[in-house]
């Protein structure tokens, strides 16, 4: 429901009304005597007309005036408030022998951006801790996850946000639902996912992260399930607002280098030997760089990022002459604008840039 437009509602229907009662009143411009100036024998008469006319607009007062105060808070009790919630979750071996997401951290904030709720919440009891790499790297996060507030306390506050009939604002928001163990209370219509509204040119899904930089053009300022909430809020309301609730496209490519021609016969080195001593990405590129190797010719590293492919370059570039390898020949052009090549003599680089 469009919550601007909820709020007028109440300001349009008290002006029609209020402006009815003026005409009805001033209609003729003149007051009304309030009796009949006739003889004396209907003075009587008069009086009763008087008090007569005095009920009726007693009456049609009193039936006006709960008509248009039920209609007030019939249309106050339509708006819908919004409230964005975020999870950081681990993976955990529970004492079942079965792997599941646990969270660890939630924030909830509502439209008018305070947080409602920022807290540490406790893994399973007797869980094992299988993955907490993301929480702790991204969501800087201690290992500590004996302590906290209880799953059951963090679902009770979404399950009555639900019931109150908010809607639920998120970014790939059914991971949320569903490590909280609500998926199954939060109707449909009550759910709105950013993922689906905020995508690339040719529809592709994209980062919090990245849609908040390209709508906003400022740094992302997340660093925990409280801030993710707060981000997530303010594209709530510009998608609302701003976009009138329409997909919003977002401008964005992908930074890539392709390692491909590998001639190592020479060498005395194998393909996964090259991948590991000069061509792999630092650990802590992992989130920011997706890797495809066909195992045969290429090897191919996707950034998000134009900086974090130029490092990565840089870094290469230094690994190789450190072991005296060097580029063999100038820069290539590839044909029709499709980015660079380098021949480094047992393998060659594709530099060139996707839209996505």
């Amino acid at each position: 429901m469009n919550v601007k437009a909820a709020a007028f509602r109440p300001k349009a229907a008290t002006d029609v009304d209020t402006k009815s009662d003026t005409d009805v009143s001033s209609s003729t411009g003149v007051a009304a005597p309030l009796s009949d100036p006739g003889p004396s024998g209907s003075r009587g008469r008069g009086r009763g007309s008087v008090r007569n006319k005095a009920r009726g607009a007693s009456r049609k007062s009193a039936s006006h005036l709960p008509q248009q105060q039920g209609h007030e808070m019939q249309t106050s009790a339509k708006k819908i408030h919004a409230y964005a919630v975020d999870c950081e979750m681990i993976v955990v071996y529970m004492p079942d022998g079965k792997l599941q997401q646990a969270v660890v951290s939630i924030g909830v904030v509502d439209e008018g951006m305070e947080v409602i709720l920022y807290a540490r919440v406790r893994k399973p009891a007797n869980s094992m801790v299988v993955n907490d790499t993301f929480v702790k790297t991204a969501g800087g996060l201690t290992a500590d996850y004996d302590k906290g507030l209880s799953i059951f306390s963090a679902r009770e506050l979404v399950t009555r946000l639900v019931q109150e009939g908010a809607t639920i604002v998120g970014w790939q928001i059914d991971n949320d639902l569903k490590a909280l163990g609500v998926d199954r209370v939060v109707p449909t219509h009550q759910i709105v996912d950013l993922t689906k509204q905020f995508v690339t040119a040719n529809g592709h899904k994209c980062k919090l992260i990245e849609a908040y930089r390209s709508v906003f053009r400022r740094n992302f300022p997340a660093h925990n399930a409280g801030d993710d909430a707060k981000v997530t809020m303010e594209l709530y309301h510009y998608w609302n607002e701003a976009a009138k609730g329409q997909i919003v496209r977002i401008d964005l490519n992908f930074f890539c280098i392709n390692w491909h021609y590998f001639k190592l016969g020479s060498t005395g080195m194998s393909r996964g030997d090259v991948l590991w001593k000069f061509l792999r990405p630092r650990t802590n590129d992992r989130d920011v760089v997706i890797e495809e190797d066909d195992g045969k010719n290429a090897y191919k590293l996707k950034f998000r990022l134009k900086a974090d492919r130029d490092a990565y370059v840089l870094m290469v570039k230094r690994r190789l002459e450190e072991n005296n390898i060097f580029p063999q020949g100038k820069l290539i052009r590839v044909a029709g604008g499709r980015g660079t090549e380098i021949d480094f003599g047992f393998f060659r680089s594709h530099v060139y840039e996707i839209v996505r």
